[in-house]
């Protein structure tokens, strides 16, 4: 495996990389060189600035597109505002890769079983994207980026009074989920994600309909009946939690 590898200091210098070259964006590497999955030149995004801090805002929280999971762990932030995302990088992987895994990343490989984008669909997270010029966009439309665009930053609200998340694996935290769940609750707003029960995660915000929105497959992971019985437990624990 052979490779031009990129160092840009600003998003802007990134970007015009990324023009150039069509190569692409590097946060951990932890997906995107483990499967070769880039082209000739990989352009690292670790120093550019402002990109791997946790700040609290008026109704947010923003985390930086770097930010690992380790990071999120060790929040007393997190831990506080937003349990159900705490909670999923908890259970994320090994300390390994939680050392090097970063929130933008996981994001960006719009993988169904992602931990992290389960709890942040649940809580209504939105996206600050940069190709040029910055935008925002929730996170449960985003479903593929443009070919310049890059994650910056996560926008997770503060509004919800409970949140919680839960993870069924082979190995418990060393492994991929087998299927994972998270709720999110604020008054009478619920929004119910699940992962690994179809093409991508799946959202939900109605927890009497949740069962009818999934499509579990059979793969090595757990055939279909196993997944619907498992969602099932899930469902109803994190409901109850909930006071629902």
């Amino acid at each position: 495996m052979s490779y031009r590898l990129h160092i840009p200091k600003t998003l802007q210098e990134a970007v015009q990389i990324k023009k150039e070259t069509g190569g692409t964006y590097l946060a951990a590497g932890t997906d995107i060189l483990v499967n070769h999955r880039h082209k000739d030149d990989l352009i690292a995004l670790e120093k550019i600035p402002g990109l791997s801090s946790i700040e609290e805002e008026k109704d947010y929280v923003r985390i930086g597109s770097l930010v690992t999971f380790n990071q999120l762990e060790k929040s007393s932030l997190v831990k506080e505002k937003l349990p159900a995302l705490w909670q999923a990088a908890y259970n994320t992987a090994g300390p390994q890769i939680r050392n090097r895994a970063t929130i933008g990343g996981n994001i960006g490989c719009f993988s169904p079983a992602s931990d992290s984008v389960t709890a942040l669909l649940a809580l209504d997270a939105e996206v600050e994207l940069f190709d040029g010029k910055t935008c925002r966009e929730k996170l449960e439309n985003l479903h593929f980026l443009d070919n310049t665009a890059m994650i910056t930053s996560v926008l997770v609200p503060k509004r919800f009074g409970f949140s919680a998340f839960e993870k069924v694996g082979k190995r418990n935290a060393m492994s991929v989920s087998v299927i994972n769940m998270a709720l999110a609750r604020n008054g009478s707003e619920v929004r119910i994600a699940t992962g690994c029960m179809g093409p991508q995660v799946i959202l939900c915000k109605d927890p009497s309909s949740v069962l009818e929105f999934l499509y579990p497959i059979n793969d090595r992971w757990g055939t279909i009946e196993y997944k619907t019985a498992v969602a099932r437990k899930l469902l109803d624990k994190l409901t109850k939690e909930a006071g629902l």
